[in-house]
């Protein structure tokens, strides 16, 4: 068995969570009840950092997605068509909204343990007014990637009116535990991280259907590989060679007188083969071929 240290046990740990992939991936943030904190990084050094959206929440193929809206910011006409839908009562659709996409190094703290987790790169997704509090800690602190903040979540699981606490964490306070490594968020693009960008086509098809035209094409595609493939044609094999059965005409002799006659002799014909042919080959069994599906 070859040797290793922590370190390597460390990055193949993180490879094998991250599907086999070298890739740190980003999830995101989140605390999940009254009263739970988490140290933070933010990638931010200006306020022009921070990703900005507006979207709609909508029920797709029985899933709840994020997708952005097509109206200009401020604008409230029939660009878009989820807009549209909305207005008109379609309860699978919600009211745009305008959020903000803020990128961070996270450390959860353990309740039981009161222990903090490594660092891990997460989006949390607020209310684009939650840049005003960016803003703030912008103005007091400066580049917000070189602070380790505290969050603090005040509401219970699905309290609506859950507010966040987001306060400095003093330099001896182990900030070691979020090492200001943000590496994750290189070429990152919020768009295929947190919601969807379609086209009016697209949401068009959306609306008549409950499924986006990517998912339509990959369920086709999956129904295509999973069915069965044609059984192949039947092979009709040679027909066995037979023997020639055509009689053989007898010698013509020449006269002589004989002292007894010679009756002349027929001679037989010449037996087929009893070689029987060989049974045409059944079809082959249909192979059925697993697909797979995204």
């Amino acid at each position: 068995m070859s040797k290793f240290n922590f370190n390597d046990y460390q990055k193949v740990i993180e490879r094998a969570q991250n599907g086999g992939s070298n890739a740190v991936k980003v999830g995101f943030f989140k605390l999940k009840d009254d009263g739970d904190e988490a140290l933070v990084r933010i990638n931010c050094s200006k306020l022009e950092d921070l990703d900005f959206a507006t979207v709609h929440t909508v029920q797709a193929d029985g899933k709840w997605m994020r997708v952005s809206c097509l109206n200009p910011l401020g604008s409230y006409g029939d660009t878009c068509p989820l807009c549209n839908a909305q207005a008109n009562g379609n309860a699978t659709i919600s009211k745009a909204g305008k959020k903000v996409y803020v990128q961070m190094l996270c450390s959860y703290k353990d309740k039981t343990t009161g222990q903090f987790s490594a660092a891990v790169p997460v989006i949390w997704e607020r209310p684009a007014s939650f840049s005003k509090d960016i803003a703030n800690k912008l103005r007091d602190f400066g580049d917000l990637r070189n602070v380790v903040l505290k969050i603090t979540r005040n509401g219970k699981a699905g309290d609506m009116k859950t507010t966040y606490d987001l306060g400095y964490v003093p330099v001896y306070d182990k900030p070691e535990l979020v090492t200001p490594d943000f590496g994750a968020f290189t070429n990152f693009n919020i768009a295929k991280h947190s919601y969807w960008e379609k086209t009016a086509d697209e949401l068009a098809v959306f609306l008549q259907t409950g499924s986006f035209p990517e998912v339509a094409k990959a369920s086709t595609s999956t129904a295509t590989t999973t069915a069965a493939p044609a059984p192949a044609p039947a092979v009709t094999p040679a027909a066995a060679p037979v023997a020639d059965t055509t009689p053989v005409a007898p010698a013509k002799e020449t006269p002589v007188t004989p002292v007894t006659p010679v009756t002349p002799v027929t001679p037989a014909e010449a037996p087929a083969s009893q070689e029987a042919a060989p049974a045409p080959a059944g079809e082959r069994p249909a192979r059925n071929f697993s697909g797979f599906s995204f």
